[in-house]
């Protein structure tokens, strides 16, 4: 599926394994601009410490991808006996069979990216990574906002759980439940109106206050604890973990 992240599932596989490596994620741009592309990134190939990710090699033309091929063939670390060995890389594409045929003999390994909601342990790896990209120092997370991003299903990938995690370590350096949006505590599929999205907002804003209760949530919005429940169930709201004792 498109959005699955699989650069940055990539990308955080191999800061374990070379927590000193640097790695550059290379996407292709419109097809006008390909030839500045690779001119712009690859002279990063021939220096040590330094992981190449192509994302997308199955949008390149066909003069591009052979291109690259020999690049990636030509350099190598002196390392690895007579012939050398070559630089670490990766490639991305929709399926293997779309790799340009160019480049597939260098193909050693092939992982498949299933969507993000079938790979619930990948969810905290990639949410540390993008808030740690977007701040520059690590980002912790409460128990709570573990539990939200783990129970969601993320129905637009990794695209979405950059998004909603970037806007929650802008907010602070621990991310709570409170800090993250709505749409994670929400199971609804159906359209809201405008009034409709403030209130679900506005329940969530309640219900991620630690230790408060249904009653005393229900109190604060001004409903019953009735009208609270049946608010909730409308709308899909779980929020993992909280408590509902009156």
């Amino acid at each position: 599926e498109g959005g699955a992240g699989r650069a940055a599932r990539l990308s955080t596989g191999r800061r374990p394994a070379a927590p000193r490596e640097r790695v550059l994620a290379a996407r292709p741009p419109a097809p006008e601009d390909i030839r500045a592309w690779l001119t712009l990134w690859t002279p990063e190939l021939a220096k040590d410490d330094t992981c190449v990710i192509v994302s997308r090699v199955d949008t390149l033309p066909a003069w591009a991808a052979a291109e690259l091929a020999g690049m990636f063939a030509r350099v190598r670390r002196p390392d690895g006996g007579a012939a050398g060995r070559m630089q670490p890389f990766a490639l991305t594409a929709s399926d293997y069979s779309a790799v340009p045929s160019e480049l597939a003999p260098l193909v050693d390994t092939v992982i498949e990216v299933p969507p993000l909601r079938d790979r619930p342990d990948d969810v905290m790896p990639l949410a540390r990574h993008f808030a740690r990209r977007h701040r520059g120092h690590e980002v912790t997370f409460t128990p709570a906002a573990v539990r939200a991003l783990t129970s969601y299903e993320w129905p637009e990938n990794v695209r979405q759980l950059r998004s909603v995690v970037r806007g929650a370590a802008s907010r602070a350096d621990e991310v709570d439940a409170r800090h993250l949006p709505a749409e994670v505590f929400t199971g609804s599929r159906s359209r809201l109106g405008r009034l409709q999205e403030l209130e679900r907002d506005e329940i969530v804003r309640c219900l991620t206050e630690p230790g408060t209760t249904m009653a005393e949530a229900a109190e604060r919005l001004g409903m019953s604890r009735a009208t609270l429940y049946r608010r909730t169930a409308r709308y899909g709201i779980d929020v993992p973990g909280r408590t509902h004792r009156s």
